[in-house]
């Protein structure tokens, strides 16, 4: 699977700063499309084009999928939304407090299909709107999907917040709420997510290479019941979330029909910004809005982080000597 990550949006970012001017691009530049299967439109000021991978997106843009295809858009401080087939998603708005430390607020439009999204922890606060209900969010991973005035929503980690027209509740870790309409209760629709992707590395930690060298590290991917904790015999497409390219895994990553595969990912050579807090964290979720009552897995790879000091060691080119 292709990925580009944060660290590449901040490059197009400044990059994109040469053709526009900083007040009118800080308004406008929030998100970029991290990766896309299959035909995707964006709509700007009334003018339609297509989507592609890198491209920069604005307040207002309305992104549109088709029966066949799917999006990923990765935003400022980190926020990811896989969009999912035959859906309109608007950004309506995309900002930046002037908090310290800083703060993004989100306000998003589902004017009806689904998407998967993991919400920065402690960095942003979001607000996805529909037809029928309201979602408050602040650190979580969850799905969501707007068809016919009905709202399905399921929670994998961390509590959002529900409105319709009649009340509000708050929805905690592995619980999913099922037809939710504009009007009528929430709260007496909330039962437990049934099912989960389960992702294991054969070894959790990790050796990082040398440059120019690559190690592998091998993932079991299984669709279990959560209730019994047996395997389910269901297949379908797996996306995998992780917040660097230095980890890269196969294309078309795909549960058999036992509800299981085996996958290979290649570990690449870090450089100094890679080296993060000695541990990276990936989401792995089925890739489509069938999958809504199955929950993310989750699993850390960990590693040693060098003295980055050495890393940035200064050479004397003429006495040879260490700066």
């Amino acid at each position: 699977m292709k990925n580009q990550y944060t660290i590449v949006f901040a490059l197009l970012f400044i990059a994109a700063l040469v053709v526009h001017s900083p007040s009118t691009y800080a308004v406008e530049a929030v998100a970029s499309i991290k990766a896309l299967d299959g035909t995707v439109d964006i709509l700007r000021n009334k003018t339609t084009f297509a989507a592609r991978t890198g491209l920069i997106l604005h307040d207002k843009d309305l992104v549109v999928t088709y029966q066949k295809s799917k999006v990923t858009l990765i935003f400022r401080d980190g926020t990811e939304i896989r969009i999912f087939p035959n859906t309109r998603f608007l950004i309506e708005k995309s900002e930046e407090s002037q908090d310290t430390p800083r703060r993004f607020l989100h306000n998003f439009m589902l004017k009806v299909g689904s998407f998967w999204g993991k919400f920065t922890k402690n960095r942003q606060r979001s607000l996805v709107k529909t037809p029928t209900a309201t979602v408050g969010v602040k650190g979580t991973t969850f799905a969501m999907a707007e068809r016919d005035s009905s709202l399905d929503v399921s929670l994998s980690t961390g509590e959002i917040t529900i409105s319709n027209q009649t009340e509000s509740i708050d929805l905690v870790t592995g619980k999913i709420v099922k037809n939710i309409s504009a009007t009528g209760t929430i709260q007496d629709k909330v039962s437990d997510i049934t099912y989960q992707v389960v992702i294991k590395p054969d070894h959790n930690k990790i050796e990082i290479p040398e440059p120019g060298k690559e190690n592998e590290v091998y993932f079991t991917l299984q669709l279990v019941n959560l209730k019994t904790n047996k395997n389910v015999d269901r297949p379908g497409e797996i996306y995998i979330s992780l917040v660097t390219d230095k980890i890269e895994f196969e294309d078309n990553i795909r549960l058999n029909s036992r509800g299981y595969a085996r996958v290979k990912a290649l570990i690449k050579a870090f450089e100094a910004i890679d080296y993060r807090h000695g541990q990276i964290e990936i989401f792995a979720i089925m890739d489509g809005e069938e999958f809504i009552d199955v929950a993310a897995g989750r699993t850390v790879l960990t590693y040693d982080p060098p003295d980055l000091n050495r890393l940035n060691l200064k050479i004397d080119a003429s006495s040879g000597e260490v700066e």
